[in-house]
């Protein structure tokens, strides 16, 4: 309800010449003015202010819109808690995630010099371009945890020391207890193997998604570039789902949970029921 009230308070509209005005408080300065010649505009004031906030404010169609434009703000601010994880990207990481904001940086750029598609569908354009960057990110962070020099010398030594065993086990000298032993060890061995192998595999799976944005990121500035009318792009992010899980971020990965559950709250207070409308018309 405060939010609703707060929403109603601060709510601007477009004036033609003027842009977005918070007219509400427009015009209580106006009757505060007025005020000082004839004291009767005061209660005047603060009788249609106080009708104006209830009625809004207990609408159920502007609940929604408040809490959708609280959630936008607070998507937008988590931008801010994306630089440390930024950071913990080796150089080339750092500067793929950066070369992709730029690409994405003059598609907004381009969009709203040409004016070419309707406020809403232009403000969803840009949350899908948000959540582009923000998946290349993850994965980014991703592939780093399951790759890199120290993981691949692990995964060689794996491999050797199987072969290895393999070998020994082949030998009829051995006694039956360091067989045993032996064989246990190679169980153990072969279970690391599968995981050596699933990384591999997922460090694959990441390296096409990631080509896979970079060339969508391309596409969308292209069609920009050339002056088209933007797509709907918001369908095009549902990939790499199947590796992102919280084994795959590391010690990033307490700190993405939150900022992805901060995410998808405001897609679920910004979707509009099918057939309707979540912003006051």
């Amino acid at each position: 309800m405060l939010q609703a009230l707060k929403a109603a308070f601060w709510l601007r509209l477009p004036i033609a010449g003027l842009g977005a005005m918070p007219l509400n408080v427009v015009t209580l300065a106006c009757f505060g003015v007025l005020g000082f010649g004839n004291h009767g505009f005061w209660p005047l004031g603060l009788g249609l202010e106080t009708i104006y906030l209830t009625v809004l404010a207990t609408n159920p169609r502007f609940q929604r819109y408040a809490r959708g434009a609280a959630a936008l703000q607070q998507a937008g601010d988590l931008e801010s808690r994306w630089p440390p994880l930024i950071a913990q990207l080796q150089p080339d990481g750092r500067g793929a995630v950066e070369s992709l904001r730029e690409q994405c940086r003059r598609v907004e750029a381009l969009w709203r010099a040409q004016d070419a598609s309707s406020a809403g569908l232009l403000e969803q354009n840009l949350r899908a371009l948000r959540d582009l960057q923000w998946l290349y990110l993850k994965l980014l962070i991703a592939r780093q945890h399951v790759t890199g020099a120290r993981i691949e010398a692990d995964a060689a030594k794996v491999r050797a020391d199987l072969s290895s065993l393999v070998r020994e086990l082949a030998s009829p000298a051995l006694s039956p207890a360091a067989r045993e032993s032996k064989a246990a060890t190679l169980a153990i061995l072969r279970k690391r193997a599968e995981h050596v192998e699933h990384r591999a595999q997922t460090a694959q799976e990441i390296s096409s998604d990631l080509a896979r944005i970079e060339a969508q990121v391309q596409l969308v500035l292209d069609n920009a570039t050339l002056g088209e009318r933007p797509p709907e792009i918001a369908a095009s992010l549902d990939i790499a789902s199947a590796v992102l899980d919280a084994g795959s971020f590391g010690a990033s990965a307490s700190e993405i949970a939150r900022i992805d559950a901060a995410y998808a709250e405001a897609t679920a207070v910004t979707t509009p029921p099918a057939g309707r409308n979540a912003v006051p018309q």
